[in-house]
């Protein structure tokens, strides 16, 4: 293994993204920005919506439009068994870090037509809600609910514009 590489998986229920060997990840938690190096100390935190990268052990960079989840990094013996080889910083320990998320994808595999239908959707509906005009269904389900339906439209937004940055390589 080279000096400085680490065990990383990115993993959603249907399938795991990314698995190998890595330099770095980076990405963002409730408490702010978290780059991880081989070594970095032991911690479980929350990942919010946003960009991920992750720079491989083969000098490939990975784009990833994270949508909320969960990340571990374990610096136990034999943390990156089957990831990555050797040691890490210290004899016999060994660095992995595994993120948990509900939805991720690739930056080349995101679907940039469907993502600006999407943008264009939720932008529409989140207009027609600001201004009162978000439909009689909207009124009947209780006091809540044209809170809760602006609420969803402004998510459903904010994630096709994640795509989309994600996908032109704008989201830094």
């Amino acid at each position: 293994m080279a000096d400085d590489v680490f065990g990383v998986e990115v993993v959603t229920p249907e399938q795991s993204l990314v698995a190998g060997g890595a330099t770095a990840v980076v990405l963002a938690t409730s408490e702010g920005a978290l780059t991880v190096l081989d070594g970095h100390t032991p911690l479980v935190g929350d990942v919010v919506p946003g960009l991920v990268k992750v720079d491989l052990a083969d000098g490939t960079h990975l784009r990833l439009a994270v949508h909320g989840g969960f990340v571990q990094v374990d610096t136990s013996p034999g943390a990156a068994e089957g990831l990555a080889e050797g040691d890490g910083p210290l004899p016999g320990l060994s660095t992995r870090v595994t993120l948990l998320t509900g939805v991720a994808e690739l930056a080349g595999e995101i679907d940039v037509p469907r993502a600006e239908r999407a943008r264009d959707e939720a932008s529409q509906r989140v207009t027609e809600l600001r201004s009162g005009r978000g439909g009689a269904s909207d009124q009947s389900d209780g006091a809540g609910a044209p809170e809760a339906a602006l609420r969803q439209a402004e998510e459903a937004l904010g994630r096709a514009e994640l795509r989309l940055s994600v996908a032109a390589g704008s989201h830094e």
